[in-house]
């Protein structure tokens, strides 16, 4: 199973040709200038079921604009295909892992859901309960080859598919550039350049961080770049891969400098364990933190604001002083797709996953939220994009030359927990046993 790549670009710029005029004037997103993609989301695949099909689809993108766009490709779907009745719940991250853990334990998987790729899908697989999607997409060439190479083999396991790519995403530090200004601060390139911005920004009291600690997963962004940074990519595949494990040099001194950062020198927000993801993206949308690291599916609440949206700045995760990568390097690539039930009608589940998946959907939520879509060759309308979220996909598209997977997703559902847990209890402490505590994560 491919879980990263070092060389998935040009990738990304088949993926981002924005036109710099004019608009679609159909309402959809300028999706129309999509051409042979948009053509291959409407030919071949699977065909109409003959009898009535009623499916239920569990998601995680409950955040606007996605939601939204979303209920309304739903809505365009079941007008679109009288046979097939398409009924959709959405749910924040944590509650939607625990639903899923839950239908899993009793076999009542939802027919389609959101899923994120790596060992995370792989124990579904291994626990058939996720469909088979291979001989649906051999059947359907033109969709299956509009899209993005090592987007399929993102969800693939023994050269079987499991589930179709919804986006090509890329962690970075975002700044209010008015309060890096103000207090004579420049991006962060270096882990020192971080810790003197810090130092400054407490001393001016504004609050230098914004982190979901309730979430976990946001303080494991920190954790996971700094050992990546400090280490390359070797260290987490040996350890994913159980030849190794997290007691490395380099996840040692990644916990170290993130317990100092956000603990001892009080980094992270006061409090940031209570906080949910809305909750600290608020501190930063109200000028309140200076900071905040996210993948760019957040571009979606900074312009909301366009006032706010142009004060912000955004930079690549600090290189490590003496480390084995670069800025070059992010978090992200292929982390999430739809994938189906085992035990869902395949022809309808595979004619709404091809739908919800399709650039004509995408299109509109990368025009709206600033995420690059998986599909080769389509066009998004820069006059119909803020100028916040083209920047941030055209940074990414020019500067990303590789991508390493978000570490929860890269291990299986029992240590992604334990790591999860034990980066949150290294943050939260500024002399945290940080070896003690990455013990903890056993394959």
């Amino acid at each position: 199973m491919k879980r990263w790549s070092k060389a998935l670009l040009p990738v990304l710029a088949l993926g981002l040709a924005v036109a710099g005029c004019g608009g679609s004037g159909n309402g959809n997103g300028g999706a129309d200038a999509g051409g042979a993609a948009n053509e291959a989301a409407d030919a071949g695949g699977a065909a109409e079921p003959a009898k009535k099909v009623e499916l239920t689809l569990w998601s995680f993108e409950a955040r606007d604009p996605h939601k939204t766009i979303n209920q309304k490709a739903i809505e365009k779907f079941n007008a679109e295909h009288p046979n097939i009745k398409l009924k959709a719940e959405f749910f924040d991250d944590e509650s939607f892992k625990q639903k899923i853990k839950v239908a899993m334990a009793g076999n009542r998987m939802p027919d389609l859901f959101t899923y994120w790729s790596g060992d995370q899908l792989r124990t579904l697989v291994d626990g058939g309960v996720a469909g088979d999607l291979t001989e649906q997409l051999s059947a359907d060439a033109a969709f299956k080859d509009s899209i993005l190479p090592g987007g399929l083999e993102s969800f693939s396991y023994d050269g079987k598919n499991y589930a179709v790519p919804l986006a090509m995403n890329a962690v970075m530090i975002y700044y209010n550039k008015e309060i890096f200004e103000k207090n004579g601060l420049q991006p962060p390139a270096t882990w020192s350049d971080l810790e003197t911005a810090v130092q400054k920004l407490n001393e001016a009291k504004v609050i230098p961080i914004a982190v979901a600690g309730k979430d976990r997963w946001p303080v494991l962004h920190w954790f996971s770049y700094l050992a990546q940074r400090i280490g390359g990519d070797e260290p987490f595949q040996a350890a994913a891969a159980g030849t190794s494990d997290f007691t490395d040099p380099s996840f040692i001194e990644a916990g170290q400098k993130l317990s100092k950062l956000a603990a001892a020198d009080k980094g992270f927000v006061n409090g940031f364990l209570g906080l949910d993801y809305g909750a600290a993206e608020a501190l930063f949308t109200q000028g309140k933190a200076a900071m905040y690291m996210q993948g760019d599916w957040a571009v979606a609440g900074f312009v909301k604001d366009d006032a706010f949206a142009a004060k912000v700045g955004f930079v690549p995760f600090p290189t490590a002083e003496g480390g084995k990568s670069d800025q070059t390097t992010f978090q992200g690539g292929f982390g999430f797709g739809y994938a189906m039930s085992s035990k869902a009608d395949k022809a309808a589940a595979y004619e709404a996953i091809k739908f919800l998946s399709s650039p004509q959907t995408r299109s509109e939520i990368s025009e709206q939220a600033g995420t690059i879509q998986p599909f080769k060759d389509v066009q998004l309308d820069q006059a119909s994009m803020k100028p916040l979220a083209y920047e941030v996909m055209s940074f990414i598209s020019a500067n990303a030359k590789g991508f390493f997977p978000y570490y929860d997703q890269g291990l299986d559902p029992k240590r992604s927990e334990a790591m999860l847990n034990a980066v949150v209890s290294i943050a939260s402490k500024p002399d945290a046993d940080v070896k003690a505590e990455l013990e903890k994560v056993k394959k």
